[in-house]
């Protein structure tokens, strides 16, 4: 068996924009029902954009990025 592990580039290549879009709102709604399960407020969509921005400034760019 040959498992064939895709590299950054070619992931976000291949599903783009609409990936990033469909796993932050996974994330939220999964974020939601934990946090209403226990009481605690529910997290804005602005909350985690404002992470997502604190966060890409760690992040380097792809490679096709600086051409």
């Amino acid at each position: 068996m040959v498992v064939i592990i895709a590299t950054r580039d070619e992931t976000y290549r291949k599903f783009g924009p609409i990936l990033l879009e469909a796993v932050c709102l996974v994330i939220h709604d999964q974020i939601n029902l934990l946090r209403k399960e226990q009481g605690m407020r529910e997290i804005t969509e602005q909350d985690i954009l404002d992470n997502l921005n604190n966060h890409l400034a760690e992040l380097q760019p792809y490679d096709w990025m600086e051409r």
